[in-house]
């Protein structure tokens, strides 16, 4: 018997209805329109889609982080020298809490955190896709060398002054050596490549040249702001264009010339009376006039004999002490703070009339 299939009959296809073709006509269309649609999104987004950063955006952002960062780091510098020229004078001895020393710690602590922050603010900016990164990446990790040895540099004060150690502490000889022989150098010349002209200038080097002083870049608001402060009382003012908003059209920090003040002072013009007024009510809300003598207080205060602004005495953050003043003729407002209240209290009786005619 034979196992073999026994061959199929063909189908009978019957013919197609007018509904079915029409149905079938709008799959082959859908399926065009479908594949038209998504090669004409493909190539729009290829078209569209936006470039990767050029070498030039990178150098202008870089230019621009050291212009904020290091030009806000500058006036803690101005301080520190200030204060260490203070503390040379007669330095403490090991185990005395000084708040000379103390001064140039917090102002080595702002200088540290400023290079901090503007080593983190350039790993942040897109490098080029095959870029040779090797001179951007020595200069992150030159800019936290100098965090780093400021950082040193601080602790060591610190430790003098609780009694862990002398004051010429190897560590902080060694983090000073290497500072300057090597990572202020090696950092120069890796800008130099890269052409950060701005970052050169702020950093006080000419692009071309051996390293030579360079004064703040201030705006016109700013420099004229600058022109009307007493060098008797602020000096080494660099601009604040952190401060700076739509209501406050030039700010500047400065250093104070007698001590007192444990940040240094931010002196800032708004735009007119109003905005003044508004931002020093937001400053008072729930103070009383008593006098700074006595505690938290928002009331005038006099320059001889004159009314010539309000002064607000509080707490500020981390556990500082601010008082602020304004001169209302001028849309001028000063902030200063210190570690407790007499302490700032005492500066601002002999300093608070800082505005020149």
């Amino acid at each position: 018997m034979s196992l073999d299939q026994a061959p199929e009959e063909p189908p009978v296809r019957r013919p197609r209805t007018g509904r079915e073709k029409l149905m079938l006509a709008g799959k082959s269309a859908g399926a065009l329109i479908t594949f038209a649609v998504t090669v004409g999104a493909f190539w729009i987004a290829l078209v569209d889609r936006t470039p990767g950063p050029t070498i030039d955006e990178w150098r202008l952002k870089a230019d621009n982080t050291c212009q904020r960062d290091l030009g806000e780091m500058q006036v803690s510098l101005h301080s520190a020298l200030l204060q260490a020229a203070e503390v040379l004078r007669a330095v403490p001895h090991a185990g005395t809490r000084s708040p000379e020393l103390a001064a140039v710690v917090t102002s080595m602590d702002e200088i540290a955190s400023a290079f901090r922050a503007m080593s983190a603010d350039f790993a942040e900016i897109p490098v080029p896709e095959g870029y040779d990164r090797r001179d951007i990446d020595g200069l992150l990790r030159d800019t936290r060398s100098f965090a780093t040895a400021f950082t040193t540099i601080s602790t060591v004060l610190v430790d003098y002054q609780v009694d862990q150690g002398p004051l010429q502490d190897q560590a902080a000889m060694t983090a000073m050596q290497t500072l300057s022989a090597s990572t202020m150098p090696s950092w120069v010349a890796g800008a130099r490549r890269l052409g950060l002209t701005e970052c050169l200038a702020i950093m006080g080097t000419s692009p071309l040249g051996p390293a030579t002083p360079t004064p703040a870049r201030f705006t016109v608001g700013q420099q004229a702001l600058v022109d009307r402060i007493d060098p008797r009382v602020l000096t080494g003012c660099v601009p604040a264009f952190s401060e700076e908003n739509a209501k406050v059209i030039a700010a500047v920090n400065c250093a104070a010339v007698r001590h007192g003040p444990a940040r240094n002072p931010l002196v800032m013009r708004f735009i007119d009376a109003k905005a003044l007024k508004a931002w020093v009510a937001g400053l008072s809300k729930g103070l009383r006039s008593r006098g700074c003598a006595r505690g938290d207080s928002s009331g005038a205060w006099n320059h001889e004999g004159k009314v010539t602004g309000t002064l607000v005495c509080k707490p500020g953050s981390k556990g500082s002490y601010l008082a602020v003043w304004t001169f209302d003729g001028e849309d001028v407002a000063v902030l200063a703070e210190a570690g407790d209240r007499p302490a700032i209290w005492t500066w601002w009786k002999d300093n608070a009339y800082l505005l020149t005619p």
